[in-house]
């Protein structure tokens, strides 16, 4: 049975609900004008401020003065204005200043002609050298970086090292004395009794017609040995003497003498 709802019913519903309603009316708009009015012009300030910061942080200065006059002209008793009138000033001054031109951009050029006539490696190895002093956080991987080009040019492209250190990139004393001198390492190979002890060639050429002699010495023991090679090639070790080394004996110190057509030198590592 469907409920119709008659005059009467409506009367007493109005009369009963009626006041309620109008008084939730009468609250909200009250409400609207004593909370939301009177704060009205600072959140506009506060908007159009907040967007003219936004505006300067980007750089963008001239859209910056724009609505920071803006601010101080439509909402001057606002505490945006405020700050508006401290920012206005900077942002002119920064305008008005003369602007800097760009430095002319240099678009890198790789010179294929004398790339291609000393060949790739060499190349950059002696493009690497001039700047080798450049940066001390740079020099060990400059160092490396050297290294591994000459390897090639030694080793794959043929050329000879009295050539290379002829180069006029590699004259100067710290690249004779930190590239080009001889450097041999060495190595100890713990063993179950007796530790073996070799020579490895820590350069990036290939040494010829070698002779070394090495000694090894811990405390009172020590043993020496020597050899003759037609040829170390580089990152190579040659095995050449063992010796006890204990735990407690102290350290080991390993001396020798290289002589090979690449050059000679005497040497002295602790193990």
């Amino acid at each position: 049975m469907r409920l119709v709802p008659t005059r009467d019913m409506l009367k007493q519903s109005w009369e009963k609900y009626g006041l309620i309603v109008i008084g939730n009316i009468v609250f909200f708009v009250l409400l609207y004008f004593v909370s939301y009015r009177p704060h009205n012009e600072e959140n506009r300030a506060a908007e159009m401020l907040s967007f003219a910061q936004e505006q300067e942080t980007q750089g963008v200065d001239a859209a910056a003065k724009v609505l920071y006059e803006k601010v101080l002209q439509d909402y001057p008793e606002t505490r945006a204005a405020a700050t508006a009138g401290e920012r206005l000033p900077v942002v002119s001054k920064r305008l008005a200043a003369p602007i800097r031109p760009e430095p002319e951009l240099v678009e890198p050029r790789l010179d294929l002609g004398p790339m291609l006539s000393r060949g790739p490696s060499l190349y950059v190895a002696a493009f690497l050298a001039e700047h080798y002093d450049d940066d001390p956080t740079l020099k060990p991987k400059i160092h490396e970086a050297i290294q591994r080009h000459l390897w090639v040019a030694v080793n794959h492209e043929g050329i000879g090292l009295e050539s290379l250190r002829r180069e006029k990139e590699f004259q100067s004393p710290v690249i004779q004395r930190e590239i080009f001198a001889m450097r041999p390492r060495c190595v100890m190979s713990p063993d179950w009794i007796y530790d073996d002890f070799s020579v490895k060639n820590d350069n990036f050429f290939p040494w010829h017609n070698v002779n070394l002699e090495v000694s090894v010495t811990q405390g009172e023991e020590s043993a020496e040995a020597s050899i003759r090679l037609p040829v170390l090639e580089p990152g190579e070790s040659v095995d050449l003497l063992e010796l006890r080394v204990r735990g407690d004996g102290g350290a080991v110190t390993c001396a020798g003498e290289l002589t090979a057509q690449e050059g000679r030198v005497r040497w002295s590592q602790d193990i």
